[in-house]
């Protein structure tokens, strides 16, 4: 996928192909802006292209776009390449299998300080293992919590060499001005959703299962899981859905999918804000579950199963 597939930020996009034609990637970028722009995906496309191996180089050797087919393309597409780490909230991690909190204790929403530290005291401590550049992308950087902001100062003010933070966050003013001051701050706009229309109907499918149909869930699963990448489109769609139904119980807000307007006014109607926040977390999880290699079908069953009875 070049850059030129991330609707309506051609700003953003064009100021991160100058920097890696010249070959001045900052060694840190905040990602701001509201769901649904594109940010996580220009930050995996800003890692690929610095590793890329495909293509032909520009004059600073750095590759503008990635070609998507390469090795370490398809490995950070995965997020399973060494030297391109994700930081994701407690529970995502958790859920994925990639992180349990130390203690005992239940994974939180939060970016906790071990989480920071793990990263920050050992991992880029290391030599890179097989990239060119390294990069530590956190989303959502907006769920760390000051400790774990203050653990990062350090690696702000001091990066490794060849190595490049990426900070995404909806609410990126959230973060503490000793971090923002240090980041290279590149704007997401608002704009229309990109949603294909299978993730679309997939939408429309949730959105009408009854909560006592077993069958109607291992059909949608049927349905909506035919390969990850569908299953994939089907989560985000959802994800972004929900946070169109949470806006309008808060009152409004632009919608990003404006065409699905009446089963969000039933949904918001229907269900109370935190099972929406609650329904909407599953739908991330299991996004990120299909990203560690997780069955599509067995994903989307999960899913549901959480949605209806209730799993934390």
């Amino acid at each position: 996928m070049p850059f030129s597939e991330i609707p309506a930020q051609e700003r953003a996009v064009r100021t991160l192909r100058s920097a890696l034609r010249r070959g001045t990637l900052h060694h840190a970028y905040l990602f701001g802006g509201p769901a649904g722009s594109g940010k996580l995906a220009a930050a995996r496309l800003l890692a690929q292209a610095a590793n890329c191996e495909g293509g032909t180089p520009g004059p600073a050797g750095l590759r503008d776009d990635p070609c998507g087919q390469c090795l370490p393309c398809r490995k950070i597409a995965r997020d399973i390449h060494p030297d391109v780490m994700v930081l994701r909230d407690e529970r995502t991690m958790a859920k994925a299998g990639t992180w349990e909190p130390k203690g005992g204790r239940a994974p939180s929403r939060d970016v906790v300080v071990d989480q920071v530290r793990d990263v920050v005291d050992h991992r880029l401590a290391l030599k890179r293992f097989e990239g060119r550049r390294r990069f530590v992308i956190v989303d959502p950087a907006d769920a760390m919590n000051p400790q774990a902001q203050n653990a990062l100062l350090k690696t702000l003010e001091e990066p490794p060499d060849d190595t490049t933070l990426v900070l995404v966050a909806e609410n990126a003013d959230a973060l503490l001005p000793t971090i923002r001051s240090r980041c290279l701050r590149v704007p997401f706009a608002s704009g229309p959703a990109e949603v294909p229309e299978e993730a679309r109907a997939a939408v429309r499918g949730a959105a009408a299962l009854d909560p006592d149909d077993a069958l109607g869930w291992l059909a949608f699963a049927r349905d909506h899981g035919g390969d990850r990448e569908e299953a994939g489109a089907a989560c985000d769609a959802l994800a972004l859905w929900l946070r169109d139904v949470l806006a309008a119980q808060a009152g409004g807000g632009t919608a990003a999918l404006a065409d699905l307007g009446e089963e969000t006014r039933a949904c918001a109607a229907a269900l109370a804000p935190a099972e929406v926040l609650r329904r909407r977390d599953e739908a991330l999880r299991t996004r990120a579950a299909l990203r560690q290699n997780a069955s599509p079908v067995l994903a989307l069953e999960r899913m549901l199963v959480g949605w209806f009875h209730g799993r934390a």
